[in-house]
């Protein structure tokens, strides 16, 4: 009874989890196949414990629940820094691109429209959805705000100046170039302190690789021998 208690509960929290693990919003129709690999997906973790729960236990069963939501939830996390990062170091392009359209001769909709194709890829979706809204008739302030959101919808905090600029000068006309030219200058210089904080850590990731695997190998190939000779030589000596 306390088994099948056991393999009852793991299965309701596997299938709990993986019902109600947050997923990012798609901007674009899912595939067939992606859908049908997506629901073999989700149907390996019950099996999982399951397997789990008939082997090693009801125990072993939650154990490897928890192994698996905590991974997954390391993973969201991970994946989610990567993509900030990854939008912090394209984003000043992004904005030099969008000024040099918009001093060609451009008005707002018109260089968004243009800069969603060629702009870094993980841009593009925030981007393209901006001037999808103004295409069916969205007002462009209310659609630039969209930009301010968390990815993949949006481009996140980093991009409030540039969509609070947009949407002033589209409602009251203010002068954009001036405004953007510093919007470029301040994002080339966070991505510049960006840069210099990531190689701040770089001793402090080598770390544990130096410890680890130089120091060892270290002691073996210098110490070791050296006390190796040392205690021959003393073992010689005795009588």
């Amino acid at each position: 009874m306390s088994l099948l208690v056991g393999l009852l509960a793991a299965a309701a929290v596997a299938v709990a989890a993986e019902r109600f693990s947050p997923r990012p919003p798609r901007l674009r129709p899912v595939p067939k196949a992606t859908r049908r690999n997506s629901s073999v997906r989700r149907l390996l973790l019950p099996t999982a414990v399951v397997v789990a729960a008939l082997t090693i236990g009801p125990l072993g069963a939650a154990a490897s629940v928890i192994v698996v939501v905590v991974r997954r939830r390391l993973g969201t996390i991970r994946s989610m820094r990567h993509t900030q990062s990854s939008i912090a170091a394209a984003f000043p392009d992004f904005v030099d691109v969008l000024v040099l359209t918009i001093t060609a001769g451009c008005t707002t909709t018109q260089a968004i429209d243009i800069v969603g194709d060629v702009v870094p890829e993980v841009l593009q979706a925030a981007i393209r959805s901006v001037a999808h809204r103004t295409r069916l008739g969205g007002r462009f302030a209310d659609a630039i705000a969209d930009l301010q959101v968390e990815p993949p919808m949006g481009l996140g905090p980093i991009a409030q100046p540039l969509a609070d600029a947009l949407a002033l000068a589209d409602r009251y006309g203010t002068p954009l170039a001036p405004v953007l030219d510093r919007l470029a200058e301040e994002a080339r210089n966070q991505r510049r302190r960006n840069a210099e904080a990531a190689a701040r850590q770089l001793p402090v990731r080598l770390a544990f690789p130096l410890v680890g695997c130089t120091l060892p190998s270290f002691v073996l190939l210098t110490v070791v021998p050296l006390m190796a000779g040392t205690f021959s030589s003393l073992h010689g000596l005795t009588p």
